[in-house]
């Protein structure tokens, strides 16, 4: 009688164990975001977008978080982020930068739209909210 006690609560120990990894990755998996955004131009689309490069840091500048360059569409995107606040870095490389501040505290989809113009005289090198979609 013994011994089948202490089986049992082996077993109930191991499904309580097992129960509480599966509810853990339950929560990690919600504390995650995702943000997509397209580059669109004003006018004159460049034929190079693909090779524009587009760098993701955390809201103070001091980390670089991701970074990546759009596809064919124009279009980028980071997965599997931390919901938190981050800067955006858009360069149009020997034009502009671009800079997005995006808050990822309450959200877990952000998909954004970056307006870009020939002379990057609207807000070359100030930090601006990205606008959603």
């Amino acid at each position: 009688m013994f011994n089948g006690g202490a089986k049992n609560r082996t077993r109930s120990s191991l499904l309580l164990l097992l129960c509480v990894a599966l509810c853990g990755a339950t929560v990690v998996a919600k504390t995650r975001a995702n943000l997509t955004a397209t580059i669109y131009f004003t006018n004159n689309t460049p034929e190079n977008v693909e090779q524009f490069p587009v760098e993701l840091f955390t809201r103070n500048r001091k980390k670089l978080v991701a970074q990546t360059r759009p596809n064919a569409k124009h279009r980028i995107m980071f997965s599997e982020l931390a919901q938190r606040e981050y800067l955006l870095k858009v360069s149009w490389p020997d034009r502009c930068v671009l800079w997005y501040r995006i808050d990822l505290t309450t959200k877990s989809e952000f998909n954004g739209r970056i307006i870009m113009d020939v002379d990057c005289a609207h807000a070359n090198g100030k930090i601006q909210d990205l606008p959603e979609k």
